[in-house]
């Protein structure tokens, strides 16, 4: 029986580590897959998250190019180098048959290691606009898969073929727990509507203080509505200090700086205010979550408008373009959308039609045939020159 050796790599952010996790996820139910080892930036997020979920982890010291003349961009190449060359140890003692990069600055050593020792690569990009290693890498890459349709046109290989998976997501997202029992978990109150506000893995500090100005009004709010307020590590020291006392000690208001499975979260949500990344429109798309969109403006090719507008225009959501964003902009179209059992229903089913819960399942697959062909075609090399 041909069995898989499979390594995993991305990190920065969470949106380039949790499609890595998802697809971890699946590749654990498969009894022919013998080990999997995640390579990441020592002392990131991937490294913690990796650890919790009991995967081997390895870590290198790697940065991303600076932007900007320095010394630093001086010796960047050195630890670029010296990092594919670790690599190159790693992977030759590991034996993997496939590497699935997610993108980021620390899946390229990872990625020009295997493609140096002749062992295939798959690269998933989460955006429509892929960043800067995908596209550098994708040429020679057995398997793209795209998170988004728009990333298609801007990835090729001339190695395999190139797929629109969407962005995989995990079992939690795809099999919500009841929202009783959710509110049981966190301690809230099953019976009243709830917000969710969150600005990813590292928070957004722009939603976060329009939302504190409008949080007067919305406790106050009849029928009553409970919030759920994922800041970001960064972000929690200064939002508590933003936050009245009344507000602090509020049953009805729960601060977070980080949740370790957002689909807790999900699982007892009405409406979410949030970012419009490609992770997190996975996510509301497979929960089915009505959201308001405050699209990161800086995003590049500000592909978080596009990303938005698009969700938009099927009816799930509402787009606030971060300049038109105030506390009495957040307090208005939250209360309008909680209050309005029908707009939310509606907005829910047209999320889920944009949903792929199957992406991580499908992206796993697609990993074994990758390591099959390579192992079929090695033994038959091996076979010749005996």
């Amino acid at each position: 029986m041909v069995t898989h050796r499979i390594v995993l790599t991305g990190g920065g952010t969470g949106g380039h580590i949790y499609p890595a996790l998802a697809v971890a996820e699946q590749l654990r139910e498969h009894q022919d897959v013998e080990e999997i080892l995640y390579i990441g930036a020592i002392g990131h997020l991937e490294e913690k998250l990796a650890n919790e979920r009991g995967i081997k982890f390895i870590g290198l010291d790697v940065s991303g190019m600076p932007r900007k003349l320095s010394p630093k961009l001086l010796s960047w190449p050195f630890q670029l180098i010296s990092a594919v060359m670790e690599c190159r140890n790693y992977l030759r003692h590991f034996r993997p048959t496939v590497v699935l990069g997610t993108g980021g600055y620390a899946s390229a050593p990872p990625l020009m290691a295997s493609q140096s020792l002749g062992i295939p690569y798959a690269i998933h990009e989460p955006d429509a606009h892929p960043g800067l290693v995908n596209r550098l890498l994708a040429s020679n890459a057995k398997l793209i898969s795209c998170g988004m349709e728009g990333a298609v046109d801007r990835l090729k290989s001339k190695a395999g073929k190139v797929v629109v998976n969407g962005n995989p997501v995990g079992n939690s997202f795809v099999n919500l727990l009841r929202k009783d029992s959710a509110c049981a978990v966190l301690g809230l109150n099953p019976e009243m509507r709830t917000l969710l506000v969150t600005g990813g893995s590292q928070g957004a500090r722009a939603v976060n203080e329009a939302v504190i100005d409008a949080l007067p009004a919305l406790l106050e709010a009849d029928p009553p509505i409970q919030v759920i307020h994922q800041v970001g590590e960064k972000n929690l020291v200064e939002c508590k200090e933003r936050l009245s006392p009344a507000i602090q000690n509020s049953t009805r208001y729960f601060l977070r700086d980080y949740f370790d499975d957002l689909s807790l979260a999900y699982a007892v949500t009405d409406v979410a205010i949030c970012r419009s990344g490609a992770m997190t429109i996975a996510e509301l798309s497979v929960t089915g979550c009505p959201a308001i969109f405050v699209p990161y403006p800086f995003a590049a090719a500000d592909h978080q408008t596009h990303n938005a507008r698009f969700i938009a225009s099927k009816g799930a959501a509402v787009v606030i373009p971060q300049e038109q964003l105030s506390g009495e902009r957040v307090q208005t179209e939250v209360l309008r959308l909680l209050h309005d059992d029908e707009a939310r229903r509606t907005m829910s089913k047209s999320m889920l039609n944009c949903g792929k819960p199957q992406a991580a399942a499908d992206l796993a697959m697609q990993l074994k045939e990758v390591s099959t062909e390579f192992q079929i075609k090695k033994s038959k090399q091996q076979t010749v020159t005996s």
